[in-house]
């Protein structure tokens, strides 16, 4: 039989061309009080035989150490707009049972029990070396309860609300830099204009004091890329001013999810390609909402903050059926995450911090958990194989491959043949690369303008079943290979597999 040519690729990477500085706040985190994410996923209990310190699952804690978590978004979500601070604080055996907002949704997830509360947030934070984000409740709450939050969290003299904190063991404050005004405010957090949702971000903002953290506050985006929000937000906030804003704003927060594409475990070859195609939406939704911004904001001073994003699969792969939302992850949802990634780094200069949902037992998460069970998803190591670009210069960088034709539905479509992006810090530079082909493995072409290699690994993250994926009996399914490549000189070829996520580890020559 006549072997079929491979399928070829050139890149260019520009090292006298950055974009800007990776914020390593793009590789952030979710975790909400949903189904299996907080109880039974970071939070066990003191008392529980599950190795923990103070409550917090230690195998998580060890394993998201090793990624280098830069910031994690709490308590939600829609839960945002449902939760009293209060009722996690102090002694736990005092604190209130509640209803849960996703109660409402899957009556079989148990109450709201608030051992997992503020002190126990900022003590995960601690443990994983992440900082944290905290959201308030606009939905169902007032100004001068977030301004007491705030206060209890980051305030330094001696006040009633801090003599409170130092009661419940934080004798220093938390320093709480990120904080969320509301969530989803168009929908689950009070179904708000944006004008109406606008007047209300006004006055919870006016009550964020800094008590000298630097505090950097959130607004709430739009549902997906809904430009008209954008615009009708931005347009009461400057009140036709430009560039003038009646409270301070440091980022807007669209949320984008994609799936629809067949199920978490069962897809077609076009519906592998359609989720990607998706995914890679968020480039448009990013570009576009930038310029939306920009027609009010036209220094750029507000950044995107998109701290929801991630594949959203129709339930069915759930392991627990008390863990809403809770989805299997295969090779199709690490190669989103990694375009995702991409796409971001190559946004950097606009997008200053995103947070995938969600951390563990849900949606598109990095780890599932159930009891003493405990397992990474593909996703965490899309993360692990990344986190050398947080906080690298971003470059120019041009990619040269084939589309790839698809039908769904009966509608013939095109997905780009590759996805990437590359950094540099000091000598060492990465280059993280999707190949979303199920053909032929792509031999690539790599040439560094004005700058040559001197050493190169090549790590990547596949498999010859795209429906395969991690289980609590099966954890290694899905894991990357690294191999030295002996290359040197301004450029070089190397193969990008099938279905793959590639990082090339590079030490530049002087």
């Amino acid at each position: 039989m006549e072997e079929r040519p491979m399928a070829k690729a050139k890149i260019k990477i520009y090292l006298s061309e950055p974009i800007g500085i990776i914020t390593p706040t793009i590789y952030g985190h979710f975790a909400e009080h949903l189904g299996g994410v907080i109880y039974d996923g970071i939070w066990v209990g003191e008392q529980s035989d599950v190795p923990n310190v103070r409550g917090i699952r230690s195998a998580l804690v060890e394993a998201m150490r090793k990624i280098n978590p830069p910031v994690v978004r709490w308590p939600g979500g829609c839960f945002a707009d449902h939760y009293d601070w209060r009722d996690g604080i102090g002694p736990k055996e005092k604190r209130p049972k509640r209803t849960n907002f996703w109660m409402l949704r899957d009556p079989k997830h148990p109450e709201e029990t608030n051992a997992f509360g503020t002190h126990e947030f900022i003590d995960f934070c601690h443990q994983i070396g992440a900082e944290p984000y905290i959201v308030a409740n606009v939905g169902s709450g007032s100004p001068k309860e977030f301004a007491r939050w705030v206060e209890y969290c980051n305030c330094s003299a001696d006040t009633s609300l801090t003599r409170e904190r130092r009661a419940n063991g934080s004798p220093k404050p938390f320093g709480v830099r990120y904080w969320g005004i509301g969530n989803e405010n168009w929908g689950c957090g009070g179904h708000f204009t944006p004008e109406d949702y606008c007047a209300q971000y006004t006055r919870f903002a006016t009550y964020a004091y800094d008590f000298g953290v630097g505090v950097r506050l959130i607004a709430c985006g739009p549902s997906g890329n809904d430009l008209e929000w954008t615009r009708r937000f931005f347009e009461k906030l400057t009140q036709g001013r430009a560039g003038k804003f009646r409270a301070p704003i440091w980022g807007f927060a669209p949320h984008y999810y994609c799936g629809s594409a067949g199920t978490a475990l069962e897809f077609t070859d076009s519906q592998w390609y359609q989720l990607l195609s998706q995914a890679a939406y968020m480039g448009t939704l990013i570009q576009e909402q930038w310029e939306a911004m920009a027609e009010y904001d036209p220094q750029h001073q507000v950044k995107l903050v998109v701290d929801e994003w991630g594949c959203w699969h129709p339930s069915g792969s759930e392991i627990n059926p008390c863990h809403l939302y809770e989805q299997m992850s295969t090779l199709r949802d690490a190669l989103a995450a990694a375009l995702t990634l991409d796409i971001f780094n190559n946004h950097c200069n606009k997008v200053a911090m995103a947070n995938l949902a969600q951390l563990v037992n849900n949606l598109h998460s990095l780890f599932l958990a159930d009891g003493h069970r405990f397992v990474c998803t593909p996703n965490y190591y899309v993360f692990d194989m990344y986190k050398e670009h947080q906080g690298a210069k971003c470059l120019r960088t041009e990619f040269e491959a084939d589309d790839i034709s698809y039908t769904i539905d009966g509608e013939k479509r095109i997905v780009p043949g590759l996805w990437g992006s590359a950094s540099v810090r000091e000598s060492r530079l990465t280059l993280t690369l999707v190949n979303p082909g199920l053909g032929e493995p792509l031999e690539t072409e790599i040439v560094l303008v004005k700058g040559e290699v001197k050493k190169a690994v090549q790590t990547v993250l596949t498999h010859r079943d795209i429906h395969a994926h991690n289980t609590f009996r099966a954890p290694d399914v899905l894991m990357p290979k690294s191999k030295e490549l002996g290359v040197t000189g301004e450029k070089f070829t190397a193969e990008l597999q099938r279905a793959s996520v590639s990082k090339f580890t590079l030490a530049l020559g002087t």
